[in-house]
């Protein structure tokens, strides 16, 4: 998978007393347990910006769910604007790349996951009025005083540029803001740098003391009005089992040591893999193009497991939410055969019949150790395995398997 300039900047500013052998330990960690061959990459401490102005953001997770934030959490604003960081400020924009998306090179430790989203900007059409290189004015969608100001002529390359204001940071922003001066919300702070076409915004709040990466997405968030009425599409399930159960104790050691299985002969340890997909409602000025739209990640996943004969639920739970950076690695989340979308530019260039679209692959049965159903604790018989899938305007996608487990043959 492709790496980027945000995700290595991100790594590169990992906060006091996280070294960079800390990182690759963990990653190796996770790499003992996950397989060092997958295919997506482990993970990133990703800290992000903000370094030169106090400890930079942390990862996070919350109770059993990883990636959640505390239940009856507040978000908390210097101001009550509400709005969107590019004209027009008051409508809504398209969004190419949603928050924890999967970002990264296979190499070990060398991935991680988006930490904001990336709003789309037309640079085929730039404001008239934009500096050479620069595309559209960037607006502050709160108010504050600027930090983390890296912009020209100390950074030659436009899209190294950024800039941080209150909760939220801009990337990928040549800033007309100085260090020190305050903003306030709505007001231009900088231009986005033409060839990106989008906006990288990223917003951290702090946990019991902690400063972490959240969704910029949120209820009561800053980023308003936000419409979304396309629920998310649990496209495909499959079932997997280990070819060598020596060899999978917590079921993800590498791809190939998983093998798939006939839903109506399920024994043992049991992996399950689904395709999720949110449609984006909102297309703006990408509408033009039909061939660069791309799907979302949904926000949440969750799995249950009922038993036909007693219509009793043998397993329920919540194996992802898009709330804050989780600790695990992601390929707790993303299985095998998960790809990102093609950002703007190489869409652009790719032939017209091509997606542009990605594709998510999760794994709903798995937290962090937790990654599989074992069969042998329930009885032989069959089973309605359902997945659902939320969007963060709360609609709901949903598809069910029937399955068969069949120990006692074996």
């Amino acid at each position: 998978m492709r790496a980027n300039r945000k995700t290595r900047d991100a790594r590169n500013l990992a906060r006091p007393g996280v070294t960079v052998a800390a990182v690759y330990a963990l990653a190796r960690r996770a790499a003992q347990l996950l397989g060092a061959t997958a295919p997506l990459a482990v993970l990133v401490l990703a800290a992000g910006c903000g370094a030169h102005r106090g400890p930079a953001a942390e990862v996070g997770a919350t109770g059993d769910v990883p990636g959640a934030l505390p239940s009856g959490f507040h978000f908390r604003y210097r101001d009550s604007y509400r709005g969107w960081p590019l004209r027009s400020l008051h409508r809504q924009h398209p969004i190419r790349s949603s928050f924890l998306d999967p970002r990264g090179e296979m190499e070990i430790g060398r991935g991680g996951y988006h930490f904001g989203i990336d709003i789309s900007v037309d640079d085929a059409r730039p404001d008239l009025r934009a500096p050479r290189g620069l595309s559209h004015r960037v607006y502050a969608v709160e108010s504050g005083e600027a930090s983390d100001v890296l912009g020209a002529p100390r950074h030659r390359r436009c899209d190294a540029r950024r800039v941080s204001i209150a909760h939220f940071d801009y990337w990928h922003v040549s800033p007309t803001v100085a260090p020190g001066q305050h903003v306030e919300a709505g007001q231009p702070i900088g231009w986005s740098c033409r060839g990106e076409w989008h906006v990288h915004l990223a917003e951290w709040t702090r946990v019991n003391g902690a400063r972490i990466w959240v969704n910029p997405l949120h209820r009561n968030g800053k980023l308003a009005p936000y419409v979304d009425s396309a629920p998310p599409v649990v496209a495909s399930l499959r079932f997997f089992g280990p070819k060598d159960v020596r060899r999978a104790p917590f079921g993800q050691d590498q791809p190939e040591v998983m093998k798939p299985v006939s839903p109506v002969r399920l024994h043992g340890l049991v992996e399950l893999r689904a395709e999720i997909g949110d449609p984006q409602s909102h297309w703006g000025f990408v509408a033009r193009h039909p061939h660069w739209e791309t799907l979302l990640h949904p926000y949440r996943v969750s799995v249950s497991i009922r038993s036909r004969r007693t219509r009793h639920v043998v397993l329920s739970r919540v194996s992802f939410q898009s709330d804050q950076l989780p600790r695990t690695p992601y390929l707790v989340h993303y299985a095998p055969e998960t790809t990102e979308s093609l950002p703007i530019p190489q869409c652009r260039t790719a032939p017209s019949l091509m997606s542009c679209s990605g594709s998510y692959w999760f794994r709903p049965f798995s937290r962090f150790r937790r990654e599989l159903w074992d069969t042998r604790s329930v009885r032989d018989g069959a089973y309605v395995v359902t997945v659902r899938a939320w969007d963060v305007a709360g609609n709901e996608g949903s598809s069910s398997a029937r399955v068969v487990v069949d120990n006692g043959a074996l």
